[in-house]
């Protein structure tokens, strides 16, 4: 199991303070600000942060899933309870195109009327 929103925003914030103390340090040595990117210690705080932030957005768009998955479930239930107590109440459904089965039989076994090819 990964770790939580709030751990993951409580190490982004380590992360920053720590390169935001390695970039004060070079530039009290007098380095600019694209000399920072020579640094190996500055390269690999800012990798951290890079990949923490990411692992943030990853955490945001599970969030935004799971609220939708949950939604859905509460919307699929209520369906089920509608039908539930529609079908409890006693409404039924009625099909206008559906024959009776006994006039749907004999009207598939009568002959079709009308002159059967013989002699007349």
């Amino acid at each position: 199991m990964g770790t939580s929103r709030k751990v993951t925003e409580t190490q982004l914030d380590k992360a920053k303070a720590a390169l935001a103390a390695r970039v004060s340090a070079l530039k009290a040595k007098g380095v600019e600000a694209k000399g920072l990117k020579n640094d190996p210690k500055w390269r690999l705080l800012d990798g951290k942060v890079r990949q923490i932030a990411g692992r943030i957005r990853k955490i945001a768009e599970l969030e935004a899933v799971e609220a939708d998955l949950a939604q859905h479930r509460i919307e699929r239930q209520a369906q089920l309870a509608a039908k539930k107590a529609e079908k409890k109440a006693g409404v039924k459904k009625v099909k206008e195109d559906k024959k009776p089965k006994a006039k749907a039989k004999a009207e598939a076994k009568a002959p079709p009327s009308g002159p059967k090819g013989g002699k007349k």
